[in-house]
């Protein structure tokens, strides 16, 4: 019996610890009330702007602005960074291309800007990251805007 009783102390433990796991680590400065966590490990965390969801006129295809924050070391610095970009995904053939983009440093400062990439549509694949964000988008931004 006080086998049991241990072995029940302990899940509700890990049961405890990780449902209370915070997603988002201390050195993202992204505001969440307006960013909806997506995905994260130990050095990078996902997330997209639900207030920037918007309907494509006439088409079965939605726009978002999704933000990866991750630590660096390259010709952009060292440190936090946040990389931006504005995804079109269409869910008519489930695909999604990239808009445009920016990359901050980890005071928000704007370090390189894309205006316009290269349209380039690309397969979403099931159960990747952008198969999540596409489901997760999928039911913002039908209001017209």
């Amino acid at each position: 019996m006080k086998k049991i009783f241990i072995l029940c102390a302990l899940l509700v433990t890990l049961f405890a610890s990780v449902c209370s796991a915070e997603p988002v680590s201390d050195y993202c400065k992204l505001d969440q009330g307006k960013w909806i966590w997506l995905s994260s490990t130990d050095y990078q965390g996902t997330f997209f702007d639900r207030t920037s969801v918007e309907r494509v006129p006439d088409k079965n295809e939605k726009k978002v602005w999704v933000c990866t924050y991750t630590w660096v070391d390259d010709t952009f610095g060292k440190g936090m960074h946040y990389v931006y970009v504005r995804y079109g995904i269409n869910y008519d053939n489930y695909t999604a291309y990239m808009e445009k983009g920016a990359v901050q440093d980890e005071n928000l400062n704007t370090i390189k800007s894309y205006d316009k990439l290269k349209y380039n549509p690309q397969p979403i694949r099931e159960g990747t990251l952008l198969d999540r964000l596409a489901k997760r988008v999928k039911a913002f931004g039908n209001e017209e805007k």
